[in-house]
């Protein structure tokens, strides 16, 4: 069995059948910040408007500093309960962004991430309450998802039914109401992408973002013997000026097909759907698509709702501002007082 409980108000879906101690009060301690982040901004709206200093406390939300000892559970317990609340309060809620060292551990992460949303599907689908998509049915909703099926009940008064169905009775024609939701959700379910499972159409896009040496698929570039020619290799085929020159004189410089194709397929195009993405499930639509997993990646970290990559592209200035420039939007404008950063 697993564990489905409620904490201080939040359904939390957490997908094995034990949890320490430890792990309780650290999911508590992360959804009371949530809580006191979101009161802030509350707080500050009823102000005279929002302020635009990010130094203000309430505007900026909380912090938490926590701190468990190894093998106690730390991932499950952060991704069980920030995707629980991000599912019960999306309008709330922004992007996870979880900072790993290593690959491996990034793996290790969407791995884990997937054992925590399939779980939460098969919750939500034995209870009736998913809506295709992501969020909770409301009953409102539920009332107009019934569908109203006339039968015919034969009710015997003083007799009984023959084997040939006549009888002394009375006809009573009455109505029962059906629930479609687990209906829906399998037309729904050829929708999404990224590791296999049923989680993957849940509305939710979880992506990792790594440096061009592990995300690359041009079959020249990455034999390279390491990163830094793998870097020099890609702008050698994706800079600016590389592009101006082929435009101007084709076949007078290489480029990368990859990043041709999806620059010229360009906008929604070249979107992602719905699902968990690790580095290999990148690369395995990137080689379909016939587009660059890199700059695939660098451009749907705004959809995200999950973003897993290595700490210094957010804590280094310099890569940080060559590969998070989509995020630093937000960060300057001082959304990211909705978004857990971990």
């Amino acid at each position: 069995t697993n564990m489905r409980f409620d904490l201080d108000g939040l359904d939390v879906f957490f997908p094995y059948d034990r949890i320490y101690a430890e792990q309780y009060q650290y999911m508590r301690a992360l959804k009371q910040t949530l809580d006191a982040a979101h009161e802030g901004r509350i707080s500050a709206a009823a102000g005279d408007g929002i302020p635009t200093n990010n130094t203000n406390a309430s505007y900026r939300g909380s912090h938490c500093l926590l701190e468990m000892p190894t093998g106690t559970g730390k991932t499950v317990s952060l991704l069980s309960l920030i995707t629980s609340y991000q599912f019960a309060h999306p309008d709330r809620t922004g992007k996870l962004v979880y900072c790993t060292r290593t690959v491996p551990e990034m793996n290790a992460v969407m791995k884990e991430l997937g054992v925590v949303l399939k779980y939460r599907m098969e919750q939500l689908e034995l209870d009736g309450s998913l809506r295709v998509g992501g969020g909770v049915v409301s009953e409102e909703e539920e009332e107009k998802e019934k569908v109203e099926v006339t039968t015919s009940v034969r009710v015997v008064q003083d007799g009984n039914v023959g084997d040939d169905g006549n009888g002394e009775g009375q006809e009573v024609v009455k109505k029962r109401k059906i629930y479609t939701a687990k209906k829906r959700v399998k037309e729904k379910s050829k929708s999404g992408g990224g590791i296999a499972g049923p989680h993957k159409d849940l509305g939710l896009l979880a992506l990792c973002l790594s440096s061009r040496r592990n995300m690359c698929i041009h079959d020249r570039v990455i034999n390279e013997s390491d990163r830094e020619a793998v870097d020099a290799a890609c702008r050698g085929m994706t800079a600016s000026w590389v592009l101006e020159k082929s435009r101007k004189d084709p076949g007078s410089i290489e480029t990368c097909p990859y990043f041709d194709s999806f620059t010229a397929d360009g906008g929604e195009g070249t979107s992602l759907p719905t699902g968990i993405f690790d580095l290999e499930e990148l690369k395995k639509w990137g080689s379909v698509k016939g587009w660059c997993p890199y700059f695939l990646t660098r451009r749907a970290i705004n959809h995200a709702n999950v973003l897993v990559f290595n700490y210094q592209y957010l804590l280094d200035p310099k890569i940080a501002k060559m590969v998070s420039a989509e995020l630093e939007a937000e960060f300057t404008k001082g959304l990211w007082s909705k978004q857990p950063v971990l």
